[in-house]
């Protein structure tokens, strides 16, 4: 059962020692707390945030009473917290239970000594300031990262709390996921996994992993029921138990496979698995998932060359487009409807893959439910971002045990294509000026404990060290060895400089670029004497995710940013507010089309590309395409265009050409009639008719151009499939008003979304 009750909050504040007892949500956040209760003001408005530092010095205590449920003998009540930020003491009836300090995993003790049955219970979470218990634990010379986060080394935090370039400094605490009371029966299935292992012509081989507890002193007279079923595909069998662990290989005959969006319909198996002792039912373990394979064809490269780096599902090469994905909120717990909401919006955008980013938590099973229904391929990090983590034994054991626990929760999901160690942790040591003393593989995080916990907890998936992964010899010379897996964000000048237009990536796993939010989201979040404020405004200063709200951060130059990119693609910045966020919005919409259109031209020779990224965790400046209030940016219309299963495009010029390119990610081949129209004239200045097969990129036709004109073409294509996009020709500046001109036009058409 879950514990909902009526929770209340008690802490001091740090500042006067003046002592607060407030109402408490639970899934929920101490900051959303002390808002509703009137405390503090908005933490999401203007600078509030920078006011918030004094709590991140506080201790908090939650306070609840439970009836326990009843329980037969032999049974025991386990209550688990499932998420707690961060370092906590667990009491009940003023007993002490337990302790713990990792935010992202379930925390479960057994409470049948300390619990009276009947009757209410008093349940008492006591959390400890972060930063205090942070500063009992030395760090070494080794340690890096920003200088705003080095007191989220020795915890397992969530490490967008202490400032990002995506997220506020709000360093809370709280009891963020669900805490629950379950009767546990003697007899019960501890462990459960169904994994394919290969794909044959006309059938799947399975494994099926189990493990369950038993309190008999002898273990004959059990046996295990299991069995599958997705439409008219049914699979059952009885195996005899012999001992508490096991294994069973099951071959199935014409299986619904699940395949990723466009390829098909991503059939997912309902499964059963009954625990049987001489017959009677001791326990059921029911799950879902698919039976797919996910494999990561990678190769280091050679001198001067590329080197591989390519998805295959079910024996198929992948091209991968969508997002990274960022906390759905700020504040983790206060606003869960969140998760459902954004993941709606990426499968708008024909995304088929998302990447969970190391700097922010393990998403729940609801999450991961919708990208098993959706179709959608995940990227998993494990936690940790931008840093040069810890080698002692104690955080070598605290990232094993929870390496350990998030793989077994997870991996049932068919979704989950692949673990990665982290994010930029090999590039850390590049921006330290370490590399010649300090190479990637010193890390033993990524290069011993994580590999190690996915061998022994999911060996069937691929493990990537890093994101991007450095071999030494990368790290050593990068001049000569480029890495196939880029982080592509370099000058963020005109995106059709050569950096990105011959950029070496095979894989770009993040590429963004910046783009105004809306005036009317504006209005919600700054006061009115800032609505208009840019460079050097503290309260645009604030969300651009500045952690203090000063001038000294690293992110204060992307105000500057926006103007500047404006500034190279229509060589003005308005004054006012409104053209100059509708601009900006243009010139992020055309960057973000510019850059998953290149690699969707390039396929096979570039293999995937995961823009950074769809939506805001909180409300601020950045490169997310819809904002925290769930306006889309231009740019999100330009993305759902630039993703459709099969669109047409056009190449940037080579030879006073431009290439003409179908691409087609769907497992069917295509035909289609075509025509480009010029937008300004109407004139049809192209037209055929052409062929595409199946998951795969062909070059259709070319038209003749010079840099010289600035013009826009309308491309339009009926036939087994239907669609239009745009392309826009010429070299910057182009006249702000002409360019809206032909945006008005596009969005008359009743097919552009």
């Amino acid at each position: 059962m879950e514990i909902k009750g009526n929770w209340s909050l008690f802490f001091e504040d740090p500042a006067t020692g003046v002592a607060h007892t407030v109402p408490a949500q639970v899934p929920g956040n101490v900051i959303g707390d002390l808002h509703r209760a009137g405390i503090i003001p908005d933490p999401f408005f203007g600078s509030n945030s920078v006011a918030l530092r004094k709590y991140e010095f506080a201790d908090w205590t939650y306070k609840t009473t439970f009836v326990p449920p009843e329980y037969e003998p032999g049974e025991r009540l386990q209550l688990t917290l499932d998420g707690v930020d961060t370092v906590f003491t667990l009491f009940i009836n003023g007993e002490e239970v337990g302790k713990g300090e990792n935010m992202f995993i379930a925390h479960s003790f057994d409470v049948t000594d300390f619990v009276k049955p009947g009757v209410e219970n008093d349940l008492t979470v006591e959390i400890r300031s972060s930063i205090h218990f942070a500063r009992s634990i030395p760090l070494t010379m080794a340690s890096h990262t920003h200088d705003y986060s080095y007191d989220n080394f020795a915890l397992r935090r969530a490490l967008h709390t202490y400032g990002w370039d995506i997220a506020p400094r709000i360093v809370g605490a709280g009891l963020w996921r669900k805490v629950t009371l379950d009767v546990l029966k003697p007899e019960r299935w501890t462990e459960v996994y169904l994994h394919t292992d290969a794909l044959e012509k006309n059938h799947a081989e399975l494994s099926l992993f189990w493990q369950f507890t038993s309190h008999r002193r002898m273990l004959e007279g059990y046996t295990a029921h299991f069995s599958m079923k997705c439409g008219e595909s049914v699979y059952e069998e009885t195996k005899v138990l012999r001992f508490t662990s096991g294994m069973h290989y099951i071959r199935l005959a014409d299986p619904k496979l699940w395949e990723p969006r466009n390829w098909g319909a991503p059939h997912l198996y309902d499964c059963t698995l009954t625990l049987l002792f001489n017959g009677e039912v001791k326990d059921i373990y029911k799950f879902r998932t698919g039976i797919r394979t996910v494999d990561l064809i990678r190769s280091e490269p050679e001198p001067y060359e590329k080197g591989k780096f390519l998805f295959e599902v079910n024996g198929r090469p992948f091209f991968a487009m969508g997002s990274n994905w960022v906390p759905a909120d700020a504040l983790h717990g206060e606003n869960p409807g969140r998760v459902r909401e954004a993941l709606r919006l990426m499968a708008e955008t024909g995304s088929n893959m998302i990447r969970c980013w190391g700097g922010s938590v393990y998403e729940d099973h609801e999450f991961f439910d919708i990208c098993d229904e959706l179709g959608m391929l995940v990227w998993q990090d494990f936690m940790i971002a931008c840093q040069t983590p810890l080698q002692d034994e104690r955080f070598r054991n605290t990232m094993a045990e929870e390496a350990a626990s998030v793989i077994r929760k997870l991996r049932q999901h068919p979704s989950i294509a692949l673990w990665s160690g982290d994010n930029e942790c090999d590039c850390s040591l590049k921006w330290t000026g370490r590399l010649r003393k300090l190479l990637p593989s010193s890390n033993s995080i990524t290069r011993e404990i994580l590999p190690r916990a996915v061998w022994s907890h999911d060996p069937g998936r691929d493990y990537l060290p890093s994101s991007p992964f450095l071999h030494d010899k990368v790290a050593r010379e990068p001049e000569k060895y480029h890495c196939p897996e880029q982080h592509l964000w370099g000058p963020r000048d005109d995106f059709k400089r050569d950096f990105y237009r011959r950029n070496t990536a095979v894989f770009a796993s993040e590429m963004g670029y910046h783009g105004m939010p809306e005036p009317a989201s504006l209005k919600q979040f700054l006061p009115p004497e800032s609505l208009n404020g840019r460079v050097g405004n503290p309260d645009w200063i604030c969300h651009a995710a500045q952690p203090f709200g000063d001038l000294e951060g690293c992110n204060v130059y992307r105000i500057q940013l926006m103007l500047d990119q404006v500034l190279a693609l229509f060589g003005t910045v308005p004054e006012e507010l409104e053209p100059f966020a509708e601009l900006s919005q243009i010139v992020q919409a055309e960057a973000f089309k510019f850059f998953i259109e290149s690699f969707r031209i390039r396929w096979p020779e570039k293999t995937g590309v995961l823009w950074w990224n769809l939506i805001d965790c909180w409300p601020q400046f950045s490169d997310a395409v819809v904002d925290y209030y769930y306006r889309k940016k231009l740019a999100f219309s330009y993305i759902c265009q630039s993703q459709q299963p099969v669109v047409m495009m056009f190449d940037e010029p080579e030879a006073w050409h431009i290439g003409l390119y179908i691409s087609n990610v769907t497992l069917l081949a295509q035909e289609v009639d075509y025509q480009v129209e010029d937008l300004d004239s109407g004139e049809v200045v192209l037209s055929g008719h052409c062929r595409v097969e199946a998951n795969a990129t062909s070059r259709v036709d070319a038209l003749r151009m010079s840099s010289g004109e600035q013009k826009m073409y309308l491309i339009r294509w009926t036939g087994s499939v239907s669609g239009v996009n745009h392309y826009l020709q010429g070299s910057a500046p182009f006249s702000p008003e002409r360019y809206k001109n032909w945006m008005k036009k596009l969005q008359s058409l009743p097919e552009y979304k």
